[in-house]
């Protein structure tokens, strides 16, 4: 008889799509891709590939490094418009003078920000990654100089 050692935890996961799941955990994001599409309703759609920055050329990390979030852009004073905008003011997106905020997609590729990941069933029974509890990542302190160090007071 041969014997074959295996990890438990793989084995619970060998030969399903829950294989490769991330996780539920708060993450470091990094926005890797923006594609523009257009939900059912005729809105305008960003669909976000956000990797998992501190994971992404981890060796060691058995699960996905990414996963992708979807935003539709509700018109102003319609219910689900701040789910929007609270990414796109996380993002560094602004509005101009006129309360306009123009999306260039490109523009975020690389910015990144910390948000909860986490599973769950859609209506289809299919697991699928989710985010929320999106939040900006905190300010740096500005730099201290040498002889503001050294003051007395």
């Amino acid at each position: 008889m041969t014997t074959f050692p295996v990890d438990m935890n793989e084995y619970e996961r060998a030969g399903s799509s829950d294989k490769y799941i991330i996780p539920d955990g708060t993450y470091l994001l990094e926005v890797a891709d923006v594609q523009e599409k257009t939900s059912q309703k005729g809105l305008p759609q960003l669909n976000f590939k956000l990797n998992l920055a501190e994971f992404i050329n981890s060796q060691d990390w058995i699960y996905n490094r990414w996963t992708y979030h979807t935003i539709t852009l509700i018109p102003k004073g319609e219910r689900g418009h701040g789910i929007a905008l609270h990414l796109l003011k996380i993002l560094g997106a602004a509005p101009d003078e006129n309360g306009l905020i123009h999306i260039e997609p490109s523009a975020f590729i690389g910015r990144r920000f910390n948000a909860f990941v986490f599973s769950e069933k859609d209506a289809q029974g299919v697991l699928r990654q989710r985010i929320n509890h999106i939040e900006a990542l905190p300010e740096a302190a500005p730099a201290v100089s040498e002889a503001e160090e050294n003051l007395p007071f």
